[in-house]
């Protein structure tokens, strides 16, 4: 299908200093397991409501802000360094990357958000998946992430609402942050924090037998406030796995200021797992390469725009 561009004004400093709320964070398929993963050890954390809610996290200070191009709710994260590698805190190809000032959704973009670049001729509405049922014509699901979409079709709704597809470092730092956690909220996987592959899920593989956290397949955006990350960026654990601009190709051991990820390379990345997947997959250090071009019900995306001070 060919591409549908137009050309819009870029996003200007003053539009964003006019909505910034000042402060700073204080702080396959899916990769479908065709092999039996341990059981995490379920915690007795409450269930969460259904609900949608953006609430911040408990501990620390998250600034918002909304992006005028399409009406998201942005967070803060402030620039640092950390050191990114395989898998855990250090492993292979571990080495130190320095980011600057960036914000980022708060949640995946949802159908709704993504009816808007529709309706201005730009992106094209995800009406078909290579997998799995699309959910962009139901109305019922128009606050849940959109699915079906191409690493093209997610880059092109960034450009159009003012943003980008974010990193693999700046998406991993996000979610992880400087004390690299193994999920957003912490070093142990908790069944409350997250929409994954419960009791009712069809993948029996990855079931988690003994849990239902109240949804079949994607849940709306923001039902687990309390597995925000630390800067308050949600559901960067399951729910939906999220395109990255980064083409895929094992890390180097090489230290990096903003690194945009190798130049070339036929795979792209997708990042922080799905409700079809396991402890195993939903960790924030778990890295998935996919074909660009496949479009299916298990993949969304969030957007990031560059911090005000790194604007020249």
């Amino acid at each position: 299908m060919p591409e549908v561009r137009i050309n819009l004004p870029s996003l200007t400093i003053n539009a964003l200093l006019a909505v910034l709320l000042l402060g700073a964070c204080s702080a396959p398929p899916s990769p479908i397991a065709t092999e039996t993963q341990p059981q995490a050890t379920l915690t007795n954390t409450p269930l969460p409501s259904t609900g949608t809610t953006t609430s911040p996290p408990s501990s620390g200070i998250t600034s918002t802000m909304i992006r005028p191009g399409d009406g998201m709710e942005m967070v803060y994260v402030p620039g640092g360094s950390f050191i990114l590698s395989e898998r855990g805190k250090g492993g292979e190809g571990a080495h130190n990357v320095t980011l600057n000032n960036y914000w980022i959704d708060q949640t995946e973009i949802t159908n709704m958000h993504y009816s808007q670049c529709v309706e201005d001729g730009v992106c094209q509405a995800p009406t078909a998946c290579a997998w799995g049922d699309p959910t962009y014509e139901d109305d019922s699901y128009q606050d849940h992430p959109v699915i079906c979409v191409t690493w093209q079709m997610a880059n092109d709704y960034c450009e159009w609402a003012g943003g980008r597809l974010p990193t693999e470092a700046e998406w991993d730092y996000a979610a992880r942050g400087p004390e690299r956690r193994l999920y957003p909220w912490g070093d142990h996987f908790d069944a409350a924090m997250l929409n994954f592959c419960d009791s009712s899920c069809p993948h029996e593989d990855a079931q988690y037998p003994n849990y239902n956290d109240g949804y079949v397949k994607t849940s709306p955006v923001s039902s687990y406030p309390n597995g925000a990350s630390w800067c308050g960026a949600m559901d960067m654990a399951g729910n939906v796995w999220e395109w990255v601009s980064d083409r895929y190709a094992p890390y180097e051991a090489i230290d990096q200021d903003n690194p945009q990820g190798p130049k070339t390379g036929s795979e792209r990345l997708i990042r922080g797992g799905s409700w079809y997947d396991d402890a195993h997959f939903l960790r924030s250090d778990f890295r998935h390469q996919y074909n660009p071009e496949d479009f299916i019900h298990l993949i969304g995306f969030r957007c990031v725009v560059p911090g005000i001070d790194n604007e020249q």
